[in-house]
C-alpha cells in the first residue's frame, strides 16, 4: 500500500492510509500539502469529490443544457420527448462527457449536441445499426427523433483542438452529424 503523507503546517506530518485519518487530514485547516508517493496533489476538494462521488457525475437532462468545463467527466441522461440542445463548453484539453438515451425518447425533433460558437470541430465516428457514421469538421451531433432510444450513447473528448466523438446507436439513422 502506498504511503500517503501530509504536512500539517507546523512541521507535523501524518500517514493517512486509513479513511478516518484521511478525512481528518482533509478537514485540517493547517494542512499545507498533500502527497501520494512523493507526488503533490494539486486538486481542490471539489475536484476530488467530483471524481470520487460517482452519483454526482450523473445528471438527467430534460431541457436545454449549457455544459461547463467543471462538469467534465459527467454522464448526461437525455430524458425528454421534447427536443433540446446541449451546448459543449469552449475547447480545453481533457474535457470529456457522455450522453445516454433515457427512458423517455425524443419524438418532437432531434436532441442536438453542439460546439460553442459553432466552431465545427467535431471529428470521429459513431456505430449506428452496425455501420460507421463519420464526423469531420462538424458542428452538431444530431440524436434523431424516434430513432435515438434508451441505452444509445455518445461520448465526446476534447484534446484542446477538437472534439472527438464515439458512440453506439441501435437504430439506423439514430445519429447524424452536420456542420
Amino acid at each position: 500500500m502506498a504511503r500517503v503523507p501530509y504536512n500539517a503546517g507546523k512541521g507535523g506530518t501524518g500517514d493517512i492510509r486509513d479513511t478516518d485519518k484521511l478525512v481528518k487530514a482533509l478537514n485540517d485547516p493547517n494542512i499545507d500539502s498533500f502527497k501520494i508517493d512523493d507526488t503533490e496533489v494539486t486538486a481542490t476538494a471539489s475536484e476530488i469529490n467530483q471524481h470520487c462521488d460517482e452519483s454526482a457525475n450523473v445528471e438527467t437532462v430534460t431541457t436545454t443544457n449549457v455544459i461547463t468545463a467543471a462538469e467534465s467527466g459527467k454522464t448526461f441522461i437525455l430524458n425528454s420527448a421534447t427536443a433540446f440542445v446541449s451546448t459543449l463548453p469552449p475547447k480545453a484539453a481533457g474535457l470529456r462527457y457522455k450522453f445516454y438515451g433515457g427512458a423517455t425518447g425524443v419524438t418532437g425533433g432531434n436532441h442536438t449536441i453542439v460546439c460553442t460558437n459553432d466552431d465545427n470541430t467535431i471529428h470521429g465516428q459513431c456505430m449506428v445499426a452496425g455501420a460507421l457514421v463519420a464526423a469531420a469538421d462538424e458542428g452538431s451531433i444530431n440524436l434523431v427523433a424516434d430513432k435515438w432510444i434508451n441505452g444509445d450513447y455518445i461520448e465526446v473528448f476534447n484534446d484542446g483542438v477538437a472534439w472527438h466523438v464515439s458512440g453506439m446507436v441501435v437504430t439506423s439513422g439514430g445519429c447524424t452529424f452536420t456542420t
